[in-house]
């Protein structure tokens, strides 16, 4: 549980304010994984979509952007989501010379807050930029595509047990025989470990290994209904738990939660596969 004043009541600024800014330790939560953030077992992203980002133009003209954040797992911070909307809203009364001088000024101050210095980030994955990117959503980022053809949906499937106590023992194989596939449930929940609201996300995994138990996949996931995690800890923890239960060839993990203040986060780890691309879904 991280200690704030973001938990308790908020007064909304209308001026750009920095400040607002909350980062957190990735390394406090992945040491309750066993991980290391200098020897992580994957490489992925966290991918931030703010839809409803407002300023003013120099002479006071309000523009209107929807934004696409992109972070690199190694910053040493991670940006708790309410103090990023707080950020962000904080520009709707500001005035700037211009689009790439808002832009400019975001990468400026994520790129303190995540503590990135000023040197590229190693990444051997083509798709992932090496830094942190900001950037103008286009027309095509903004489409909603349908589902990947091949995706299997657990929510039909009828768990054995349920439980809302995270519980990573209700994993199971179904069987010895190889599978290669790609599944994905709409519904799970988690809570902000911050506020307690609560978190609602599609998520979605590929592996190449023994064949997984479906039903007691879904298990696992309803599991975390009650549980507290921030959304990139989340995709961490379900890769960790998938890897130690199936010791899979291949393994990607995507969350990919719906929006909250008109901010989405969408958060992937994987290793020794090529992840399907992130495309919004139609909750999102």
């Amino acid at each position: 549980m991280v200690h704030s004043l973001l938990g308790g009541d908020t007064t909304y600024v209308n001026q750009y304010d920095p400040s607002q800014l909350f980062p957190v330790s990735r390394e406090t939560g992945r040491q309750t994984l066993g991980l290391s953030s200098a020897d992580l077992p994957f490489e992925g992203f966290d991918l931030w979509n703010a839809y409803e980002f407002t300023y003013l133009t120099h002479d006071g003209v309000p523009r209107h952007l929807a934004l696409r954040l992109w972070i690199p797992i190694q910053s040493p911070s991670l940006i708790e989501s309410k103090s990023m909307k707080l950020y962000l809203g904080s520009f709707a009364g500001s005035r700037f010379e211009s689009e790439s001088e808002v832009i400019a000024t975001i990468a400026r101050d994520l790129s303190e807050a995540l503590g990135l210095g000023q040197a590229p980030i190693e990444t051997e994955h083509a798709r992932m930029p090496p830094e942190l990117v900001v950037r103008v959503l286009s027309d095509a980022d903004l489409a909603v595509p349908s589902r990947p053809e091949g995706w299997i949906c657990l929510d039909r499937e009828i768990p054995e047990q349920i439980s809302f106590d995270y519980s990573p023992s209700l994993l199971r194989v179904a069987s010895n025989r190889a599978a290669s596939e790609v599944l994905y449930s709409d519904g799970f929940r988690s809570l902000c470990p911050v506020t307690g609201q609560p978190d609602f996300a599609r998520i979605v995994l590929g592996y190449e290994g023994v064949e997984v138990d479906r039903a007691a996949l879904l298990a696992y996931l309803l599991s975390y209904r009650e549980h507290g995690d921030f959304a990139e800890q989340v995709a961490e923890r379900l890769f960790v738990d998938l890897m130690r239960a199936f010791s899979p060839s291949a393994l990607w993990v995507r969350a990919e939660f719906t929006r909250r203040g008109g901010i989405d986060i969408n958060t992937e780890r994987f290793a020794h596969c090529e992840p399907s691309p992130y495309q919004r879904h139609p909750r999102q």
